[in-house]
């Protein structure tokens, strides 16, 4: 069952994200477009892709760590023996476990603080708080993802399968 609820989520993220690539480029078309041609720019355009980038990034990086596509310096992992890279590698799941709340948490407070005093973007006009979301939503998606990472190191032959690569 949850090996159902995680491919389902792992979907949504990245035809969110697949989506958030489209506007992005077609905007940024449309802009070009429209200075090029007509001599005439949306003033809400360039920022409106800057947003939907951000977005992007910050849904992309649970689907990161789902397909264990972080960067990463893997030395001691490679010469360290059976148990001690087990152990390396719950050591390193757990810092970024603690990275990944502290996103919610005070990504979190910000949205809050933002909706609170009720700020909006300069030209669209729209409240901050939505583009300000992304951090918190971020961290509980990749605090989903290194909890199932976990689960795969700690206990190997009783995790979920392993994670499928996505197309894109």
């Amino acid at each position: 069952m949850w090996q159902r609820f995680s491919d389902g989520l792992a979907k949504v993220e990245a035809a969110a994200v697949g989506s958030l690539i489209l506007f992005a480029a077609l905007m940024l078309c449309v802009q070009i477009s429209a200075r090029a041609l007509f001599n005439f720019s949306f003033s809400w355009a360039e920022e409106s892709v800057r947003y939907a980038i951000i977005w992007m990034v910050f849904l992309s990086c649970g689907l990161a760590f789902r397909k264990d596509a972080h960067i990463s310096i893997d030395v001691l992992r490679q010469i360290l023996p059976g148990p001690a890279r087990k152990t390396l590698e719950v050591l390193i799941t757990l810092a970024c476990a603690v990275l990944a709340g502290l996103l919610v948490w005070y990504g979190g407070a910000m949205v809050q603080t933002l909706h609170r005093f009720g700020q909006v973007s300069p030209a669209m006009e729209a409240p901050m708080y939505w583009f300000y979301l992304a951090i918190p939503v971020s961290g509980v998606l990749m605090l989903i993802r290194l909890a199932e990472s976990l689960v795969r190191i700690v206990r190997p032959r009783a995790a979920l399968a392993p994670a499928p690569v996505l197309a894109g």
